[in-house]
């Protein structure tokens, strides 16, 4: 997903550190050298672990071993690094949701991660109002959940943090310390273990904090203060609150769940491990099925939210995570196959005739491509192909420079395959505030482009994107 990011430097170098523990040392982009932890065995989760106002030190480093011993792979990050190399940037506010995520994307690549685990967040002190802040600006199902050690809501940058999808401050000092306010928008855990003998962040102030936020857990330390050095006065704690966001329902079950309750007599899910969200229609229109592809962030809020829309306009809609299904390299032919055996089933149960493809960012450089590869009496039956917001290449594997908005060597033309496809009214969308060069590239090349107001999310009015494929049906 094109997402405001920090300053991202490709380039990555691995140094062996020499000790008794072989942590590997990284340096990273605007985050710098960062640390390895490695569990004994396979990792189960990954941890993104910023440190407070102290730096990565010792007593940080003891907790991120402890830490690990929990099957976790867990990341070090210095906040005094990130902080002096994002100060550099020329913008409003900063937005570490991004640098996070891409770390986090980076990094599983790197070890070869078989799939891609939501990270999760723990902060110390600092470290925790930039994880908190992270998880409250980030779309939903981008990050599993945030232990925070230490809390406190102020944060002492020069700019303070986007507000992005559910974060809100407010000024303390222009220019110096900045509030974030409690967000009643998280949709992942946020768990605060909080020693009662605070003095730095006190106590009080965290329970009060924490009553207005919506998925919060407030764990008491009696026996800590804000240093966290005895590690039995709060580690059975924080693998209580890990074990807890470890075991959450992904954001993909949930919404399934939830779609249960509006699913029609006799209706059956397909068998797959593909990575579905089925979302319903109760309206009685005769309008096709749509199946979405989202961006290379994953199935998010934003791709939920459309899926919604779509589903209120009278259109039921198969939902596919891109992040989780190109994690490991595709070819358009194998998708091709798996997404029509999924489309078949689903133009069954819900008695259609047609259906719409739909892909969003990454979904959208893909879609030509596997409505081109489906077999004939399937693409006899579709009524459109959207592409909301393409590139002009396409890969079938997710990448960090993907994530980032930077071309790479992808070698898949999306113009003239879109051009290929004319016969199945292929329809590219780009919202006003995104790159003329790209779109421009579209309009000289594609015989129907549609300009749409906003930024790439297209300002997140999901009833105006409805709108125009209905009209383009």
């Amino acid at each position: 997903m094109k997402k405001l990011i920090s300053s991202l430097t490709i380039a990555l170098v691995f140094i062996l550190n020499a000790n008794a523990l072989e942590n590997d040392v990284i340096s990273y982009g605007p985050f710098g050298k960062v640390t390895i932890y490695k569990p004994t065995g396979a990792p189960k989760t990954l941890v993104l672990f910023i440190s407070g106002d102290g730096g990565w030190n010792k007593g940080v480093i003891d907790m991120a071993k402890k830490i690990a011993s929990q099957d976790a792979m867990v990341v070090g990050i210095n906040i005094l690094t990130y902080y002096k190399n994002i100060k550099k940037e020329n913008v409003k506010c900063y937005y570490p949701a991004g640098d996070l995520e891409n770390l986090s994307l980076e990094i599983q690549k790197r070890y070869k991660f078989p799939s891609y685990f939501k990270p999760i967040l723990v902060g110390y002190s600092a470290g925790s109002t930039l994880a908190y802040g992270a998880l409250a600006q980030a779309p939903e199902n981008t990050f599993k959940g945030v232990i925070a050690l230490g809390f406190c809501p102020d944060i002492e940058w020069d700019k303070t943090l986007c507000n992005g999808f559910g974060l809100t401050s407010k000024v303390l000092k222009p220019g110096k310390s900045f509030f974030l306010n409690p967000s009643s928008k998280l949709t992942a855990p946020f768990i605060v273990l909080h020693g009662a003998n605070d003095l730095e962040c006190p106590y009080a102030d965290a329970v009060k904090y924490m009553k207005e936020v919506n998925t919060e857990q407030l764990i008491t330390l009696p026996n800590v203060g804000h240093g966290f050095s005895v590690t039995k006065n709060w580690m059975p704690q924080f693998i209580t609150a890990f074990k807890k966001i470890q075991n959450t329902p992904t954001y993909r079950d949930e919404k399934n769940l939830e779609s249960k309750t509006k699913q029609p007599q006799n209706f059956q899910p397909y068998q797959t491990n593909l990575p579905l969200t089925i979302i319903h229609s109760e309206a009685k229109e005769n309008l096709p099925l749509a199946f979405m592809i989202s961006g290379d962030g994953g199935w998010t809020s934003f791709d939920q939210k459309l899926g919604e829309q779509f589903s209120k306009a009278g259109i039921p809609v198969v939902g596919l995570d891109a992040q989780d299904y190109f994690w490991n390299t595709k070819t358009p032919q194998k998708s091709a196959q798996d997404i029509s055996n999924a489309i078949n089933h689903y133009l069954q149960q819900w008695n259609k005739s047609s259906f719409i493809l739909v892909g969003y960012s990454f979904g959208a450089s893909v879609v030509p491509f596997i409505a081109g590869n489906f077999p004939n009496e399937l693409k006899e039956k579709i009524k459109g192909v959207y592409s909301l917001s393409p590139d002009v290449t396409a890969d079938f594997e997710i990448h960090l420079l993907d994530m980032a908005g930077i071309s790479s060597d992808e070698k898949y033309n999306v113009i003239n395959e879109i051009n290929k496809i004319k016969s199945l009214n292929p329809v590219c969308f780009f919202g006003s505030e995104e790159s003329e060069t790209v779109r421009k590239t579209f309009e000289t090349s594609v015989s129907k482009v549609i300009l749409l107001a906003g930024d790439h999310h297209f300002d997140n009015n999901f009833v105006s994107i409805v709108e125009s494929v209905l009209k383009n049906l």
